[in-house]
């Protein structure tokens, strides 16, 4: 009777942690990625003039997160110590080829090895550049009244901010349009570390003390990795690598799948031999690890997070109320701290209920705040204005895709009436000063953006 019992609950811990972490082969391990995520992997690739009868468009507002781009100066120095220990471990204890580790994945991880240089940390890549080229071409095909391969500085006006990745990437994104050798001679005003539109939290003094330097912003995060599901994940990941019990900690896997997502992104035709370590299930956890610290900090965690976004909603509201029709086309060159955070302003990917150390269960398949989906490399969100037979409307775009704003649930193109009342309600202006005021000493932690 003890035995039978025994073998019940042991079916049934079995088929719970099955639920949760068993492989899915029905995934491929690119969907969960995080910020790491490339745009090839979520971006609208098709060409062609969007059109709708009876408007026209007369100016486009669009934001852009730099392209993808390499690890900062501490994940590089992980990669260059750690990793290479970790490889010869899994290479030591797996000769031959396992129903995990095949002789194809063996053979790439012999080969791997570090090719990155303190120097070359956050630097836009080869495929950061071509996710510029390729956003702008397309942009320019569905607009063409509005981007016209012919640069004038009335028609155009760029911005980037004090970034190597956001300059670079506004250049590629002009090379897509004008070509190179105008792309050299487009004109950018000034940039600043603490732009009051494109980093508005750099000015934030009450969200940098009351949500970016406050521990409890990533207090489920942090028990999120020390969870039970957690710990299960990282020895699951010891036994099926052949590695001796707790070799592996929680931060050498997740130092591995940052790499595999990292590596995934650079080369498009090549499999990062740290991706094999993990099922897709496996990263989906990884992934929901990732989402706890964006949904918190830049998401729907805090609502200053948002809240302060209203800088950038002003920005575009003044932009389409001028009279004036130049320039045609706003674009901005940002990081994901500010993507993030006009998204849910605007109420997009909005949760039922928060995302917490406590509902991976529930949300693991099912959340609409998934930055692997929302929050990629060249994440870009642009707005439209049409004139509709004489009414101004708005046609809003995420990551090239046309989307519905809350304020119109139902219609692609939401008037500009309709938008500024259900936004500001009974807000007369947007007070960031009376929202961000705190005692706080001016410092900045520099990172604040793209932190890995």
């Amino acid at each position: 009777m003890e035995n039978t019992f025994f073998f019940i609950i042991t079916i049934f811990i079995g088929y719970s942690i099955c639920n949760e972490i068993c492989d899915d082969n029905l995934n491929s391990h690119q969907n969960y990625l995080g910020t790491k995520t490339p745009y090839r992997f979520v971006g609208n690739n098709t060409f062609g003039r969007i059109d709708y009868p009876g408007c026209s468009p007369s100016k486009i507002w669009m934001i852009i997160r730099h392209g993808t781009r390499n690890p900062s100066h501490s994940f590089i120095e992980n990669m260059n110590t750690r990793l290479p220990e970790i490889k010869d471990l899994i290479l030591k204890y797996n000769t031959i080829s396992s129903e995990f580790l095949h002789n194809s994945d063996l053979i790439a991880l012999q080969k791997w090895q570090v090719k990155l240089a303190k120097k070359d940390s956050k630097k836009l890549t080869h495929e950061g550049q071509n996710e510029m080229i390729d956003i702008a071409e397309r942009m320019q095909s569905r607009f063409p009244s509005l981007f016209s391969n012919i640069y004038s500085s009335t028609s155009y006006m760029f911005k980037y901010t004090d970034s190597q990745r956001t300059q670079k990437s506004a250049y590629y994104f002009t090379v897509g349009l004008f070509g190179k050798s105008t792309a050299k001679s487009v004109s950018y005003p000034e940039p600043s570390k603490r732009d009051p539109i494109l980093r508005f939290y750099k000015l934030c003094k009450k969200w940098r003390k009351d949500v970016k330097n406050n521990p409890e912003s990533l207090s489920h995060r942090r028990a999120f990795s020390n969870s039970s599901l957690m710990v299960t994940i990282v020895d699951r990941i010891n036994n099926k690598l052949n590695l001796p019990e707790h070799t592996l900690t929680f931060d050498d896997a997740y130092l591995m799948y940052s790499t595999c997502a990292f590596e995934t992104a650079w080369k498009a035709n090549i499999k990062s031999p740290w991706c094999s370590a993990f099922s897709a299930n496996e990263m989906k956890v990884f992934e929901y690890y990732e989402d706890l610290k964006y949904y918190w900090v830049d998401g729907y965690g805090f609502n200053l997070n948002h809240e302060q976004a209203c800088v950038a909603f002003e920005d575009i509201v003044s932009f389409f109320r001028d009279k004036n029709p130049y320039p045609k086309a706003t674009i901005y060159f940002t990081h994901s701290g500010t993507l993030l955070k006009v998204m849910s302003h605007l109420g997009l990917y909005k949760e039922d209920v928060p995302l917490t150390q406590y509902n991976f269960s529930d949300k693991k398949d099912n959340r609409n705040f998934r930055v692997s989906r929302i929050g990629s490399f060249a994440t870009n969100l642009a707005f439209v204005l049409m004139n509709c037979e004489g009414t101004p409307k708005v046609l809003t775009l995420h990551q090239e895709r046309i989307v519905k704003l809350p304020s119109c649930p139902t219609s692609d193109l939401c008037t500009l009436s309709k938008i500024l009342s259900y936004y500001k309600g009974d807000r007369a202006t947007c007070d960031f000063e009376e929202m961000c005021a705190t005692e706080l000493e001016d410092t900045e932690d520099e990172a604040t953006d793209d932190s890995i």
